[in-house]
Formats: structure tokens, C-alpha cells, sequence
């Protein structure tokens, strides 16, 4: 069951890709993640060209968080002043991060840098999960760290503590360039750094986390459709359906299983991933595909004419179906809760 992708130019199988969209979505919900370590480098090894995979896969994650963001306002896990940091120094390295894609797509290395970062970046990341599991003892924060971050200047009043402006200007920064270059969430990056950098609890780092990637994946889509033209809203759909079931029960059994179980499933899956970005980087030949403004249909036309209204219309239609979406797996999900009751009370 083949569907066509009007600006990836590309035929994919429709279950191929919500069953990718739920895989993507369930470990996203397990982990508290981008499922774009996963996505992307799969997208890629489909055919679908890396520009398209990079702007489509952070259009897809406007909805996609918009639950997740709702419910962490509703746990006043926010707060507003330090999102407000977060948001707009994301905004200047989402930024530099669009154009550096740019000028690596015309010059058509933009595949070997995405899949040379993913292959290194995560293999990093799986070794060092790995090890830190295997580490009977935790260290210590390192003294020095701390005392540097004390003695950081321009230090501010947040709701959530109190600490220098640079850390969240640094973070937001960080995230922002590699959403826009890798087509990921920044809550890997932005997580960690805001409990170890700013001493905020878990809780309210995964709440700032939502609250700045709605804002971020939001003008990464306007910036990747009008500069790149690599959005494909039927794409961003089909994906967003699956991912959006999927996170809501991944973090259903996020919550019944240990955080080292947790913890040993993601370095497993980051690992894996870096291994077939590293297959895809130095045994598969990148096979050639026309330009993408070389592709004519109506919706790839309308995004290369009207790059501003198509970008928005992409954004609304993002933050709508995911709402929607989300309800109805929440819905799901608790039809599902109560009839295992049903059934156990039975039982018992």
C-alpha cells in the first residue's frame, strides 16, 4: 500500500511508515526522548532525501509534544521567564543551524554530514550510557564544574532557582542547532543539561524541555519550508499519527519499569542506530535524486511559490491533528486501563 510524498518525490509504504511513526512515538514516551535518532536515519535508509527527512521530521514534533506540553503546564512544571531564554536563543541556533543545512545540500554533503553525526554522536552516547550502567558507584559532580557554574555571571531570579542567564542562553543555543541540523528534539541535550547545569528536578526539566520545543520545532517548520523547502505535510502526517499513539502508551510502560532497565534500552537503541548510520555513511552509495525544486505536483508547486503560507499551514495543521490525535490515544488508553481492571477484579 504505496502512498506518494509530493515533496520528497518519493513512493513509501503507508504501514511501513506508521508502524516506524509508532516505534518512533512508543520509545519517545519510554524513554523521554526525540524519536528523531530513530527516525531520521530510517527515513533516509527509505529513500526520502535527508533534507526533506531533517525539516519533516521537526514539523512532525510540532504536534507530536503538544499533549506532553499540556500536561506538564497543568503540573505548573514551567516556567515562563526561563522558557522564554531557552526559546530564543533556540530561535538564533535553530537559525544558524537552517543555513548551515543549506549551504551543505547546494554543495551535496549534507547526507554525509547528518549520517557522520549520527554515527559518532550516538556511538558516543551509546558507549558512555553503557558504561555508566555498568558503574557500581556514581562520581561526585566534579568540584570545579560546580564552582564555575557558582561563580557565572549575570545571575538571575528564575521561578525554578536561581542561576546565571548564560546557562539557559548556552542550552537553548545548543538545542536549537541541533534540532535544525538533525531533525531531533533538543530534550536529550536540554534534560540533562537543565538537572546538571541548573539543578532542576527531572519533573520540571522534562516540562521545560515540551515548552520549548513546541516553540522551537514551530520555527524550525517556518524555517526549513521557506529556506530549504524540505516540509512534506503528507509525510509529517502519516508520521505524526503513529508517533502520537505510540508516545502515549510507551509512557504508560515508561512508568512500571525500573529506570536501569530504562536506561539499558536506550543506550541499546542509540547504539543500533549508529551502527546503520555508520552501514549507510561507508557502504551505501547515495543514489541520485532530481532537485527538489525540480518536482512538479500541486502541493510541492504551492511550497516552493508560497514558502511562507505553506510553512504556516503546515504549523496549524501540526498543532491540530496532534491535539486531536493525543485525545483520542488518551481515550484509547483508558478504555484499555479499565478493562484490565475489569478483567483482574474478575479474576481476583
Amino acid at each position: 500500500m504505496e502512498i506518494y510524498l509530493p515533496v520528497a518525490d518519493v513512493k513509501v509504504n503507508v504501514l511501513i511508515l506508521l508502524a516506524l511513526g509508532l516505534i518512533v512515538g512508543f520509545f519517545s514516551g519510554l524513554l523521554g526522548i526525540g524519536g528523531g535518532i530513530i527516525l531520521n536515519p530510517t527515513l533516509i535508509k527509505l529513500g526520502i532525501p535527508p533534507i526533506v527527512t531533517v525539516g519533516t521530521s521537526v514539523a512532525q514534533m510540532v504536534g507530536a509534544t503538544v499533549s506532553g506540553f499540556l500536561a506538564h503546564l497543568r503540573l505548573k512544571n514551567v516556567d515562563i521567564k526561563l522558557g522564554l531564554f531557552l526559546i530564543l536563543s533556540g530561535f538564533v541556533g535553530g537559525g544558524f543551524g537552517v543555513l548551515l543545512t543549506k549551504i551543505l545540500e547546494e554543495a551535496g554533503h549534507f547526507r554525509t554530514f547528518v549520517l557522520s553525526f549520527y554515527a559518532f554522536y550516538l556511538a558516543f552516547t551509546g558507549i558512555t550510557m553503557f558504561l555508566d550502567i555498568l558503574k557500581k558507584e556514581k562520581k561526585k559532580k566534579n568540584r570545579l564544574t560546580e564552582r564555575f557554574i557558582r561563580n557565572l555571571p549575570l545571575k538571575y531570579r528564575f521561578e525554578f532557582g536561581e542561576f546565571s542567564v548564560l546557562i539557559p542562553l548556552f542550552i537553548g543555543f545548543i538545542s536549537g542547532f541541533l534540532s535544525a541540523v538533525m531533525g531531533v528534539g533538543g530534550g536529550f541535550v536540554v534534560i540533562p543539561a537543565l538537572i546538571y547545569l541548573a539543578g532542576l528536578p527531572v519533573t520540571k526539566a522534562v516540562g521545560m524541555s515540551l515548552f520549548q520545543m513546541i516553540f522551537i520545532t514551530a520555527f524550525l517548520t517556518y524555517f526549513h519550508g521557506t529556506v530549504n523547502h524540505g516540509v512534506d505535510i503528507v509525510l509529517a502526517l502519516i508520521l505524526m499519527a503513529g508517533s502520537s499513539f505510540g508516545a502515549v502508551f510507551g509512557s504508560a510502560v515508561g512508568q512500571r519499569i525500573s529506570k536501569n532497565i530504562t536506561k539499558l534500552i536506550m543506550a541499546s537503541l542509540v547504539s543500533l542506530v549508529s551502527v546503520l548510520s555508520f552501514y549507510q555513511l561507508f557502504f551505501e552509495k547515495n543514489k541520485p535524486k532530481p532537485a527538489l525544486k525540480e518536482v512538479h505536483n500541486f502541493i510541492s508547486d504551492f511550497s516552493h511559490n508560497h514558502p511562507e503560507i505553506y510553512s504556516l499551514i503546515v504549523i496549524v495543521v501540526s498543532l491540530i491533528a496532534g491535539t486531536i490525535i493525543s485525545m483520542v490515544a488518551h481515550r484509547i488508553k483508558t478504555v484499555i486501563d479499565i478493562y484490565i481492571e475489569k478483567r483482574r477484579f474478575q479474576r481476583g
